[in-house]
């Protein structure tokens, strides 16, 4: 009987083994080393931002907060420090040409990055929702993640980012 259990939950492999954790990555954990695409299709990882406070905004061209929200983070990216901070967008869209030409369409000009298959989004950080945002530390620590659109450039989010690069 077991065994026919087994078998309709999935298959007789998942019950030799435990389930595989999911990493989810919450405020106070390090954050990991994510590799995506950028809009052109060439490999890029967030081990390139080492040392910097990063914003990672992960949003969609159909998800109307994410629409709403993107001037708010163009302005923040504006307003930061390029050497200190990085702003950069995670669209889960599946076609990297209409992510580059809505971004091109609203004068969108910060980083942003593909992952296409959502496998970053769903498998590493766990994202439920869209848009969500992850503050991390120069060190690498998540320090906040914020679920919902939000007014990046007002002066609570500015002071907030700011004092994490000191």
């Amino acid at each position: 009987m077991a065994l026919l259990l087994c078998a309709v939950a999935g298959g007789l492999s998942a019950c030799d083994a435990p389930p595989s954790p999911k990493v989810y990555v919450d405020a106070g954990a390090r954050f990991p080393e994510l590799h995506l695409t950028d809009l052109k299709g060439e490999p890029v990882s967030t081990a390139q931002l080492a040392g910097k406070v990063l914003v990672l905004n992960v949003w969609a061209t159909w998800c109307a907060p994410c629409r709403r929200e993107l001037p708010s983070l163009q302005r923040l990216s504006e307003q930061l420090d390029p050497q200190k901070f990085a702003v950069v967008g995670m669209s889960i869209d599946a076609d990297g040409y209409v992510v580059r030409e809505f971004l091109i369409e609203r004068k969108v000009t910060f980083t942003n990055w593909q992952d296409a298959d959502m496998r970053v989004a769903r498998e590493v950080l766990g994202v439920r929702a869209y848009p969500s945002t992850y503050l991390v530390s120069a060190e690498g620590v998540v320090r906040r993640v914020v679920g919902g659109a939000q007014p990046w450039d007002n002066a609570e989010w500015l002071t907030l980012i700011r004092t994490m690069a000191d």
